[in-house]
């Protein structure tokens, strides 16, 4: 499955060596190998670069075949186009997915069930991280909720009667070290009550956190048969850490590049993910990141905060997203 002659630039080069995707990892090509078999399993990721890139590879290189799924056509075409030249039997297509409108949300649903088939692997990786002031999503959502959460609650539940017909189906939602805000307030769904993104940052990938163990229960109550796992990758090398001018994110940039070393590629901060949609040892409903320091490393199981143990919390917000959009997990 693997090519030990690489492409500069493309494929597993990029997550392997590095470049301008910033996805290289020194230890994925021997963790990649370690990868139970993943033919005849389909895997939709959301999110083309950085970690959503090398998932959708390691599924590809796998035997998976992979729907990547993002807002922007000309980079996710082009981002499929380079794991098929690296891999040419690949199976990997991109499909247009806007978590910030509910209504893409419900579009790229539809053309997914017309598709026919099952969908094994889903994996909620794509993001927004605190962005220059507040900004709102289609529906009127603060854009980190929207996106990191509500989007994919959404999406979850559209494709769960595909999930359904599933082999060991998976949800895996990632979450950040970061999940601890300063406040706990469903208010900043809408960012009422004043706006801090890097607060509403936290909230949202709590509810990232919140939402594997909540899905887990209705799942083993309802006996739907799919299994819901949270993720962090610790301190990852991608752009996301640079698309905002905040003060929180400026100093973010100024420690990584006196302390380059704290954080690793993208590559090897999508092993907790890897591990959570593949191994047989992760627990449904369970949260998973880097073992050393929570930050670097292989996959670990990860400290809970309290908020996210707390039931009534996650009802509520289980609540509020069927309330928000208007879809009910059947």
């Amino acid at each position: 499955m693997f090519h030990n002659k690489c492409k500069k630039g493309t494929g597993f080069y990029a997550i392997y060596h590095g470049s301008p995707e910033n996805l290289g990892g020194f230890r994925m090509k021997r963790y990649l190998k370690n990868l139970p078999d993943l033919t005849g399993k389909r895997a939709v990721v959301t999110g083309y670069g950085g970690i959503g890139y090398a998932a959708a590879y390691a599924f590809a290189a796998k035997g998976a075949s992979v729907i990547l799924a993002g807002r922007t056509p000309r980079k996710g075409e082009a981002a499929a186009a380079r794991i098929q030249s690296e891999l040419p039997e690949a199976d990997v297509i991109f499909e247009e997915l806007d978590l910030a409108d509910l209504d893409s949300v419900r579009d790229f649903a539809r053309r997914m069930t017309e598709r026919g088939g099952a969908v094994d692997l889903l994996m909620c990786i794509a993001g927004v991280m605190m962005p220059d002031g507040l900004q709102l999503t289609k529906q009127g959502f603060e854009m980190q909720f929207g996106v990191n959460y509500l989007g994919h609650y959404a999406l979850t539940g559209l494709l769960l009667p595909l999930l359904r017909k599933g082999r060991d189906a998976r949800v895996i939602t990632v979450s950040s070290i970061a999940n601890r805000p300063v406040k706990f307030d469903f208010a900043d769904a809408r960012g009422e009550h004043g706006y801090s993104a890097s607060r509403s940052y936290a909230f949202s990938k709590l509810c990232c956190l919140m939402f594997a163990p909540a899905f887990q229960a209705h799942s083993d109550r309802a006996g739907w048969g799919v299994k819901a796992v949270a993720v962090h990758p610790g301190l990852a090398r991608t752009q996301l850490f640079n698309r905002s001018r905040g003060f929180t994110m400026t100093l973010l940039q100024i420690i990584f590049t006196v302390f380059p070393f704290i954080r690793q590629s993208a590559g090897n901060a999508s092993r907790p993910a890897l591990y959570a949609a593949s191994s047989p040892d992760a627990k449904p409903g369970g949260y998973y990141g880097p073992w050393f320091a929570a930050a670097l490393g292989g996959p670990h199981k990860a400290a809970t905060p309290g908020r996210a143990k707390n039931p009534k919390y996650r009802e509520a917000l289980w609540t509020l997203s069927e309330e928000l959009t208007g879809i009910v997990y059947v």
